[in-house]
């Protein structure tokens, strides 16, 4: 089986390969908010160093988040654009998930906890155990509360560039396709998981943090 996988869900941006488990290449670039000019081109670089036309394709995955709205919504649209044409099926994969199946692929224990910055003194966080199953889903966690987060969830290992130093004596998995979400490890469940169970949905977690003003009812609206 032959896949491509897009993850953008945070600062990088990430196209992969795989046929049957086995990673041919991976590309990727972290250039502040250009994935809407750099994906598309490091899709075309990638599968002409693989010698693959988009036709020999089997199945696409893209990473869902949480993480950024913007870059989500630039790896969504191109992998939904990539599906249609193709008409080949699109797998959604959770971003934290992914890390987190990386991590225990590469020797960490579990549960396993991803983590991403998220911002206002907040972490995205989910964990998994070691049987791939979800055992907190994707929230956001204000990082005063990580330690008691953690503790809750008999956490063993952490992963993610920000757990390097919040990992409060646990297990840290660290490394270059690791520490970020990348479309190797959503290639890799990708590979494993029901189109109809894992649609190509963003989980945002939370709002975008907009606020609509409170404006005074008009004249000429109906009452």
């Amino acid at each position: 089986m032959r896949i491509l996988a897009i993850e953008t869900s945070s600062r990088r941006g990430s196209v992969a390969l795989l046929e049957d488990e086995r990673l041919i290449d991976s590309l990727e670039h972290e250039q502040p908010n250009s994935h809407a000019e750099q994906l598309l081109p490091l899709l075309e670089r990638l599968l002409a160093k693989a010698g693959w036309p988009k036709s020999s394709l089997d199945r696409l995955g893209v990473g869902v988040g949480p993480g950024s709205f913007t870059g989500l919504r630039v790896g969504i649209a191109l992998a939904e654009g990539l599906s249609v044409g193709l008409d080949r099926p699109l797998i959604g994969v959770g971003s934290l998930w992914a890390m987190a199946f990386a991590a225990l692929s590469e020797g960490g224990a579990g549960p396993c906890c991803a983590l991403l910055d998220a911002r206002r003194d907040e972490l995205f966080a989910a964990v998994y155990d070691r049987q791939n199953q979800e055992l907190c889903a994707p929230a956001a966690v204000p990082i005063q509360d990580l330690p008691a987060f953690l503790s809750a969830q008999a956490v063993a290992t952490v992963v993610g560039e920000v757990g390097l130093s919040l990992s409060h004596g646990r297990q840290q998995i660290s490394g270059a396709t690791l520490d970020l979400p990348h479309a190797r490890w959503v290639a890799a469940l990708a590979g494993q998981l029901d189109e109809s169970r894992f649609p190509p949905e963003p989980q945002y977690v939370r709002g975008i943090g907009a606020t609509l003003p409170a404006l005074t009812r008009s004249a000429v609206t109906t009452q």
